[in-house]
């Protein structure tokens, strides 16, 4: 019996099965050119399986399913070639071999820019030739493209191309105009002039680097003449990576401030870490204001070095960022004039503060116009985010004290179709010394648009505050035509306490691809008081009206805007004399 066994195994090995009657078994499947998803989620997708009867219009099927399962998750162009598929028939089976095609990249085409590289607009893609085609990479890298300051509109379309089954990208982007020259002639009063000259440019012989030079020359009453000179430069690329240098040099009449940068930010969603280091020297003159009246001038001379690094983890939808972090921070103040009712009490500081941050978001984004720009194409982020942040000084590391500061944001935002936008923010920040708090500051506002309710008008409202408590003589909050309150003089009132309301009718009445000219009626009320928080005082008020410009290929897209606003409640109730401001960007 036992010399049988060997002669059985042969048989069976050697010998071709019976297969049942119109009935052809799956030995084996092999899946290939798969990156996105392993072979193994792939094959749980299909009803044909290894061990079953081969069924060419259940196969069929299988393959209609794996295309969805790739384009539900933004693989757009992948699908399973039913002529790529090799079927080897043997007497125990079929081999099945399914060639996955991805959507692979083939030629990317960047055209309508004049002025700007094509290679500096390449390198702004989140994909390159070769790498598999996915859908939010696209979205992602118009939205990139669309940010930078020397382009305007950026539009990207893929389609397969038939010769090569490849998938064509055509990259369409219009350039700005970024060249701004500035020049201040002479203009006498009594014994002083002055001169200025500046040139501007936010994509520097398309490079996409920033500039600008500035030369002034002053001239005072029984002083030879003063002449400095101001220059920035930015380098987004710094050979050819990821990181960025920024350069600021400013000669100013109280003397000379530099500001230098290095940093990798997050340039996409899905880039996993973030460094930025930074030194700045500065002198500048601060001023203190009480009730509109100018009661106290300092000189304020700071050195400052920082440095931070943040770990992100997520997805392009949901993301959880990690920071650690440092500051160094050194302000010395001289007294140049005071009024003996100043309550200003600014103190020299030796801050060295090591700390650690951790928030979460969830963003999506959409697109509108005519929300915070004037007929530019916007990305506008939609969801919410939330966060805390702590840090430590300590005599131990050269801190002038033992001081710990904690400060909570939140952050949400949202959208009804293209008609409805909310957004608001909140955040505190606490500072303790010797384990007790010293004080606080706390921050919020809520805006909210309803766009299309008639001939392209717009309806804006917004509220926020702002509190201060224990920081008597170190910060002030001010109210006025600087801060939200049109129609008063820029610090006309100071205290400790601050809320606003803004509500505006914006109406755009004429619309050129040059120059877009709308108009908005607005209404202004701001509280601001110093003490209990309960007692808020009396209202100031203002209304009003004015213009608005924007310039669509001009760098930043900004809205121009000048009012007229006749305050309410000033000396005379109401004034009949406007107040005539003029800005850029929006009120809120």
């Amino acid at each position: 019996m036992k010399c049988l066994c060997p002669f059985i195994l042969i048989l069976l090995i050697f010998l071709p099965q019976t297969l049942p009657a119109n009935s052809v078994q799956i030995r084996n499947i092999i899946v290939t050119e798969n990156e996105a998803f392993s072979s193994e989620e792939i094959l749980g997708l299909m009803q044909s399986q290894t061990g079953g009867d081969y069924d060419p219009e259940l196969l069929q099927q299988d393959f209609e399913r794996i295309a969805e399962h790739y384009q539900e998750h933004g693989y757009q162009f992948a699908r399973v070639d039913p002529e790529q598929l090799v079927v080897l028939k043997f007497s125990d089976g079929v081999y099945l071999r399914i060639y996955i095609d991805e959507g692979r990249i083939g030629r990317i085409i960047i055209k309508g820019n004049g002025r700007t590289k094509t290679d500096v607009i390449r390198k702004e893609l989140l994909f390159k030739r070769g790498d598999v085609y996915v859908q939010d990479d696209e979205l992602e890298s118009e939205r990139i493209l669309r940010r930078k300051p020397y382009l305007g509109s950026a539009e990207i379309l893929a389609t397969r191309d038939p010769e090569t089954n490849l998938i064509l990208i055509e990259v369409e982007v219009t350039d700005l105009w970024t060249f701004f020259p500035a020049l201040d002639v002479p203009a006498f009063s009594k014994d002083k002039t002055g001169f200025l000259v500046a040139l501007s440019d936010s994509n520097v012989f398309g490079s996409g680097d920033s500039g600008r030079l500035r030369y002034q020359q002053i001239r005072e009453e029984g002083e030879d003449p003063r002449h400095l000179i101001s220059g920035i430069y930015r380098v987004f690329r710094l050979f050819d990576s990821h990181w960025e240098f920024d350069g600021v040099y400013t000669q100013k009449r109280e003397g000379v401030s530099w500001d230098a940068s290095l940093k990798r930010p997050l340039y996409s969603l899905q880039t996993r870490w973030s460094a930025e280091f930074t030194a700045s020297e500065s002198v500048d003159e601060v001023r203190w204001y009480e009730q509109g009246v100018k009661t106290a001038v300092f000189t304020r001379s700071k050195q400052a070095e920082s440095g931070q690094i943040i770990r992100s983890f997520g997805d392009r939808r949901r993301q959880t960022q990690l920071a650690f972090w440092m500051v160094s921070e050194r302000a010395h103040f001289d007294e140049i004039e005071r009024l003996p009712s100043a309550v200003v009490n600014f103190q020299d500081r030796d801050t060295k503060m090591i700390g650690v941050s951790l928030g979460h978001r969830k963003v999506n984004f959409i697109r509108t116009r005519f929300l915070d720009k004037m007929g530019r194409v916007e990305d506008i982020g939609v969801g919410y985010g939330y966060g805390a942040s702590i840090g430590r000084a300590s005599p131990f590391y050269g801190a002038d004290r033992n001081e710990t500061r904690l400060s909570l944001f939140l952050n949400a935002s949202q959208a009804h179709q293209d008609l409805l936008f909310l957004n608001g923010r909140a955040g505190v920040t606490t500072r303790f010394i010797a384990h007790e708090e010293e004080d606080s500051v706390f921050q919020a506002s809520i805006r909210a648009i309803r766009k299309n309710l008639f001939l392209r008008q717009t309806l804006a409202a917004r509220i926020s505050a702002e509190m201060q408590f224990g920081l008597e003589g170190e910060q002030q909050v001010l109210l006025g035509g600087n801060s939200g309150l049109r129609g008063y003089d820029p610090r006309q009132f100071s205290g400790t306490k601050r809320i606003r309301l803004s509500v505006e009718s914006r109406s755009i009445f004429w619309e050129h691809p040059l120059v877009v000219v709308g108009s908005a009626i607005f209404a202004d009320v701001g509280y601001i008081w110093t003490g209990d928080t309960s007692d808020i005082g009396i209202p100031r008020r203002s209304v009003g009206f004015g213009l608005r410009l924007g310039l669509p290929k001009l760098s930043g897209s900004r809205v121009y805007r000048a009012d007229l606003a006749y305050p309410l409640d000033g000396p005379e109730k109401p004034s009949l004399i406007p107040v005539f401001t003029y800005a850029i960007g929006h009120a809120f």
